[in-house]
């Protein structure tokens, strides 16, 4: 799984506390087998937004309304339910 940090010193913070991969910049790979309350807690200490890779999510937003990407009420959805799953209150193994 990949995310997307809307900072570096966030991405790298996230990547040493779960000892994973950091493209050195804004990206970090975590296993497909992962302690998700680990990713929890890194994430909430960084404090930073981040999104999943391959989601269209603006970290900044434009300034002209006409120049966003409108995007439907299933597609926010179903992005919204992706950043849920890791906030479920399930056991992370």
């Amino acid at each position: 799984m990949q995310l997307l940090f809307e900072t570096p010193e966030a991405a790298r913070e996230v990547s040493f506390m779960l000892q994973c991969d950091y493209d050195g910049f804004t990206m970090i790979t975590v296993p497909s087998v992962h302690d998700t309350l680990a990713l929890r807690t890194a994430i909430e200490l960084t404090g930073a937004d981040f999104c999943f890779a391959g989601d269209h999510c603006p970290l900044v937003l434009v300034v002209e309304a006409n120049a966003l990407t409108q995007v439907s009420a299933s597609q926010q959805a179903e992005r919204i339910s992706r950043k849920a799953e890791l906030w479920e209150d399930v056991a992370p193994f």
